[in-house]
């Protein structure tokens, strides 16, 4: 059975984890040039700006990565606390209401049935979670380029701090109200 304090714990855990996430990315934007090139005979400046875009690129794409990551072992302590099982999408999809949703919608609804559920009027942050978890997908299925995730009018690191801040913000209002 789940405890107040597991519950605590769980997700002070998955809060470091993205600290620490939050500290790559911030390592990302500090460091953008590199010695690198030199002692491999690149010179050009224009493509020293090319190839530390592209790598930057695939370091945010990885890092989305494993931010939901950190958000699915979460839910998946929580769940294996709970239920004292591992969580089984497979099995929970032969439930007629589970056939058309994701691991995450599921995983989130067999929570929400023991009292672990976002609190009153936050609601919305799990769709926006199920979004996060799309944009996931979209990188792996589109050569794990993070350019194809980004909307018009923003920019790589405004893409990646909405998503950041979704995370933190889901994780944040996740509670656990079972009754006395």
């Amino acid at each position: 059975m789940l405890t107040k304090e597991d519950f605590k714990k769980v997700k002070k855990q998955a809060k470091l984890e993205i600290a620490l996430l939050e500290q790559e990315y911030q390592d990302i934007l500090q460091n953008v040039d590199s010695t690198l090139y030199e002692q491999y005979g690149i010179g050009d400046k224009e493509e020293t700006v090319e190839l530390t875009r592209k790598r930057k690129n695939r370091r945010y794409a990885s890092l989305v990565i494993e931010l939901c990551a950190i958000m699915e072992q979460m839910l998946n302590q929580l769940y294996k606390h709970v239920y004292q099982k591992k969580f089984n999408s497979t099995q929970l999809m032969k439930t007629p209401a589970y056939r058309a949703r994701s691991n995450m919608e599921i995983i989130q609804a067999e929570l929400s049935k023991e009292f672990i559920a976002l609190e009153s009027e936050k609601e919305h942050f799990a769709e926006a979670l199920s979004l996060v978890f799309q944009t996931r997908n979209k990188l792996v299925h589109e050569n794990f380029s993070f350019v194809t995730i980004v909307k018009d009018g923003t920019n790589e690191e405004e893409t990646f701090e909405a998503l950041l801040h979704t995370v933190k913000k889901y994780r944040k209002h996740l509670k656990y109200n079972r009754p006395e």
